[in-house]
């Protein structure tokens, strides 16, 4: 487990001895925070999103792969050699205008064109094309990013489109079904499928359907309630032992959560008579054996008892997710809001609200941050803000938040330029959609 950091201010107040004596004010200034830029790389084409892996290399090469001195201990000079992150998988875009919604933009076959793979001296290795012409395809990514599903999704136009393929992360196919969907996989090769309807909302009914890491169907969990729920949605949890599903009724309530084995043994089953879940998956993190979080917010533990909810009554899209230390659960929104939860008992810990935040009933709010993606590195919360023209996404924004007590400790302004995060071995990679590049930065205290 990772220390924690906490900033403190130790001040001593002057103090009056007799008629003029004073003591001076003592105060401890804060540590100075600075992300600095410690790799670069650029790239041909539009990237919207990398997977990483490391490899150790002498100090000449990681240089070479666009590492700087500052990435570069006393220790690593002495040995001669470094562990180093570097490109692996690079998902390409097709050349649309992008959109602030991140699970679209790095997923959807709308946006990205193909897969290239590379080996740790950037030469590509394979391709993967991914097909727009007869149908949508969705990039689902195993919980640490060992495995790649493409899954073929149902439209309008071509409402039979299903089925999906795996790939491990050197592009070589593992299996394919004709059908189901599969929605979700895990660092094992196991997936879960399902029929899925495109029509908002979908037709009550249908199953899911559990795959093993050979593409052989192992388990049917049957829908609960196929008068008002369809299947909608599958996570697995970051060990790959278990998966959390969910039927829902469309954008009404009931939801209901299952919690099941990797074989498709049903744990529990929780219905939620008074709660949508959206599906996003964004929304919702998995807690191996001790409970899910989900971003309305409310917590459910591994026995599916409802611990605790807090409604937030907030409009947009949100994120959470569990701390590294399994004591907090973090819950962003779209339109500035930052909490910071007891896993446990439900309480706020701390809450960051923007100072252009809607108060009251949610408004379409343009030229500000707005939160959409999150995640924790080390004692800290990165947020990314994607500043619109109302609908048009043209510039963003890093936050640095201190995640014990939510102080806001570095803010840096990407002007006219669509960026991503990413975060591997310690260091938070910035995508910059709009130049072609990657920027690893490296969190300095002073």
């Amino acid at each position: 487990m990772r220390g924690l950091f906490l900033t403190t201010i130790i001040a001593s107040m002057a103090i009056n001895i007799g008629l003029y004596a004073q003591e001076e004010e003592m105060v401890q200034e804060k540590p100075k925070i600075e992300l600095s830029v410690v790799y670069e790389k650029t790239f041909d084409d539009t990237v919207v999103d990398v997977i990483f892996d490391t490899a150790t290399v002498s100090i000449e090469e990681a240089k070479q792969m666009g590492w700087k001195e500052g990435a570069l201990t006393i220790e690593d000079k002495a040995k001669g050699k470094v562990l180093v992150s570097y490109p692996k998988v690079v998902f390409v875009s097709r050349g649309r205008e992008l959109g602030w919604y991140v699970p679209e933009s790095q997923g959807s076959s709308y946006y990205v064109k193909e897969l290239r793979f590379y080996d740790k001296y950037s030469r590509l290795q394979r391709k993967l094309d991914i097909r727009f012409e007869e149908g949508f395809e969705f990039i689902h990514l195993s919980p640490q990013k060992k495995y790649i599903l493409v899954s073929k999704m149902p439209s309008e136009y071509n409402p039979e489109y299903s089925g999906g393929s795996l790939y491990d992360c050197v592009g070589k196919r593992i299996w394919e079904i004709a059908g189901p969907t599969p929605i979700a996989v895990s660092d094992e090769g196991y997936a879960v499928a399902a029929h899925l309807d495109w029509q908002v909302p979908p037709n009550p009914g249908g199953d899911f359907y559990i795959y093993d890491s050979e593409g052989k169907l192992i388990s049917t969990i049957e829908n609960p309630d196929k008068n008002k729920t369809s299947p909608l949605f599958g996570e697995y949890s970051k060990d790959g032992d278990y998966a959390v599903i969910s039927f829902h009724a469309g954008t009404v309530p009931p939801t209901i959560f299952l919690l099941i084995t990797k074989e498709g043994k049903i744990l529990w089953q929780k219905e939620l008579p008074e709660n949508s879940f959206p599906g996003r998956s964004e929304e919702i993190d998995i807690l191996p054996n001790k409970g899910i979080g989900v971003t309305n917010a409310f917590f459910i533990n591994w026995q599916g008892n409802l611990k605790w909810k807090y409604s937030l009554n907030l409009g947009g899209n949100k994120g959470c997710i569990f701390s590294q230390d399994e004591m907090r659960f973090y819950v962003y929104t779209t339109y500035g809001y930052l909490y910071s939860f007891d896993v446990y008992s439900g309480s706020i810990i701390w809450e960051h609200r923007e100072p252009w935040s809607p108060q009251g009933i949610p408004r379409l709010i343009d030229k500000v941050p707005w939160f959409v993606e999150m995640q924790e590195q080390a004692q800290y919360i990165v947020v990314k803000g994607a500043i619109t023209n109302w609908t048009s996404w043209h510039s963003s924004k890093v936050f640095l938040f201190d995640s014990r007590t939510g102080e806001l400790k570095i803010e840096i302004e990407y002007p006219d330029k669509k960026i991503f995060l990413s975060s591997h071995n310690g260091i938070i990679f910035v995508i910059d959609a709009a130049n072609n590049k990657v920027e690893g930065l490296k969190i300095e205290e002073e």
